[in-house]
């Protein structure tokens, strides 16, 4: 292993011809001559810091989506009772605030696969920078609550786009070994926004954080150091860009012939199809499976109510006499499962983490059920506290798993051709649940009620159920066997017919 980054071995035809410009398209000896011995394949070398900075780059805009969607929950109080502003929302304004979030994110996600198609994942990160400042400096300089009202939108602009392009991006830009941990980065970068909102407030007046968060935003510019996906140079035409474009992720060093090859195979006509028009791969009875299974687990993702916890988390401990310091626990068991996630991810696989996950909100949301049932007659104050550790539990548990894979899972599930919509619509679809939940749940009164925690126990058993019938395994498979695994009940290998020959991540 050589210094300066991870490696990680990958066979290399040496019988490939090492002409440069046309090699890919060479045609191959179909025998090869009398005595000849087969060669050892070679094994090449790679060196992931070029992946690794590049999936650094490219959540740089998930970081400030993370802080937006917990300033919301880190801010209330400084709003509504310490009157941070110059005006005063009523409590009926102030969910408006927090629900336009998820409403800017599941309009903006529509656009964005065509984006993706025209423009290219890189450009069209960069494109977000814009609502991303338009967005804190409305939240910065409000006078009004619809100046508010605006900026949390254009903030939720932001974070929807980054929904949709930056899972695409990193599951195009990674190897097949690292795709998922690559692919989770970006449920760790929206975590460590959070975090840092929350953090931030204990110790910080709101309009110094503000301040703060809008002159973060002059990170973003470094986005511009991180190079285009490799597959769409290919579907442009753009060899050489894309020969650059994978040196910088896999090293100087590495031959890129072989992914090359892969890249530029002679499309099926079904490609060719969808590639004139998305909208003609839903003819394909692959592609709808594949998508109806994405919506799914993007619909259960929201309802099973962590997404509750992040944006009223210092309401439920304020409900259990707790102060909101010790939300600080409850980011120790988020960041736990992340890191849970991040490296079981490719050695455990995603379907067990799926399994593993939604069993334990199971499990913690019964017993929170049962507890807050006893608790409210009761009154103790250690309860509140083994309640305050259950919810840790709960969190880290969503984190370690459905929360973070989903949106892997988004860009894996679907045939290249088909991510940009797709993921676009799943995204939508997402945030859109998002925000009737927010609305459900910010129009009642049940921040502590133990029929709450029941009906999450419910969604986690729907997620465990959807996981073992129809949630293939997807570790270090190509696009073409992941769609082989969801072929028949169960998961069994069935006959598929819609194939695609060039998957950018089966390097």
């Amino acid at each position: 292993m050589r210094k300066g980054g991870n490696q990680d071995a990958e066979p290399v035809d040496p019988r490939q011809s090492s002409t440069k410009g046309g090699a890919w398209f060479a045609k191959r000896p179909s025998e090869p001559p009398p005595g000849h011995v087969e060669p050892a394949p070679v094994r090449q070398k790679i060196n992931n810091v070029g992946l690794y900075k590049a999936t650094l780059y490219s959540n740089i805009g998930s970081f400030f989506f993370g802080i937006a969607v917990g300033w919301s929950g880190a801010a209330e109080r400084c709003v509504m009772e310490q009157h941070s502003y110059s005006f005063q929302p009523t409590s009926l304004q102030w969910s408006g605030v927090c629900i336009l979030l998820t409403l800017g994110a599941a309009l903006w996600c529509l656009p964005m696969g065509m984006m993706v198609r025209l423009w290219g994942c890189r450009r069209t990160i960069l494109i977000q920078l814009l609502p991303n400042f338009l967005g804190w400096f409305l939240t910065v300089f409000a006078r009004s609550v619809p100046m508010l009202y605006a900026g949390r939108f254009f903030l939720g602009m932001c974070g929807g786009a980054h929904c949709v392009v930056v899972p695409i991006y990193n599951a195009e830009i990674s190897t097949i070994k690292k795709r998922g941990a690559m692919g989770v980065v970006f449920e760790g970068a929206c975590i460590c926004g959070v975090i840092y909102s929350f953090t931030m407030s204990l110790f910080l007046e709101l309009r110094t954080i503000n301040y703060v968060n809008l002159g973060l935003v002059a990170l973003g510019p470094l986005q511009i150091l991180m190079p285009e996906s490799p597959a769409y140079y290919v579907d442009h035409d753009n060899i050489p860009e894309a020969e650059d474009s994978l040196r910088f992720l896999r090293g100087q060093e590495y031959d890129t012939r072989r992914e090359i090859d892969l890249l530029t195979r002679e499309p099926t006509e079904s490609e060719r199809e969808v590639r004139q028009g998305p909208l003609l791969g839903f003819k394909y009875k692959k592609v709808r499976r594949s998508l109806a299974r994405s919506l799914a687990i993007a619909l259960l993702q929201k309802l099973c109510g962590a997404l509750i916890f992040i944006f009223y988390g210092l309401d439920m401990l304020d409900c259990l006499r707790i102060g909101r310091e010790f939300a600080l626990v409850l980011c120790l068991g988020v960041v736990l499962g992340f890191l849970a996630c991040f490296f079981l991810v490719d050695r455990l696989g995603r379907r067990p983490l799926l399994i593993f996950s939604s069993a334990g909100i199971f499990f913690v949301s019964i017993y929170l059920g049962l507890h807050f049932k006893v608790w409210m007659k009761m009154g103790l104050t250690v309860m509140s506290w083994i309640a305050l550790f259950c919810i840790a539990i709960f969190v880290g548990c969503y984190t370690a798993g459905v929360g973070s894979l989903t949106w892997v899972l988004n860009a894996e599930l679907l045939v290249r051709p088909m991510r940009p919509l797709g993921c676009s619509i799943v995204c939508a679809f997402n945030w859109l649940t998002a925000f009737f939940v927010i609305c459900w749940f910010g129009s009642h009164g049940v921040k502590c009620q133990p029929y709450l925690f029941l009906l999450f126990a419910i969604i986690a058993s729907l997620i465990l159920l959807f996981s073992l019938i129809y949630i293939p395994e997807t570790k270090k498979l190509s696009s073409a066997k992941i769609q082989q695994r969801m072929g028949g009940f169960m998961n069994r290998p069935a006959v598929i017919t819609f194939t695609s020959s060039s998957d950018s991540s089966n390097a």
